[in-house]
């Protein structure tokens, strides 16, 4: 399936070993749809487990995926996830986050 939209590429401070034998050292993140605000709305758990679900989701990767990185890059995908909810012209340029 093709999404429309933004992606995002975030580069990991620490590469990740998948269950699966595969080494990612950076991710791409998809502007989410309305279809995944509702997905989370409607998805069972705690916020936090509904909120690592719904990134996982945007980021083609397993909720046991997200499980295997650090805090840090967890957070860096929560940034990439808040630049989407502006609108587009005032999102910043991909890249320019300082990293």
């Amino acid at each position: 399936m093709s999404f429309p939209g933004e992606t995002r590429v975030i580069k990991l401070y620490s590469p990740v070993s998948l269950d699966n034998g595969v080494v990612i050292d950076e991710v791409t993140m998809r502007e989410p749809l309305v279809r995944d605000r509702i997905t989370h709305a409607k998805d069972r758990g705690n916020e936090e487990e509904k909120e690592a679900r719904m990134i996982a989701l945007l980021c083609n990767l397993s909720e046991q995926d997200l499980w295997l990185m650090t805090a840090a890059d967890y957070s860096q995908l929560l940034d990439a996830f808040n630049v989407f909810m502006l609108p587009p012209a005032k999102r910043p340029k991909a890249g320019s986050s300082g990293q």
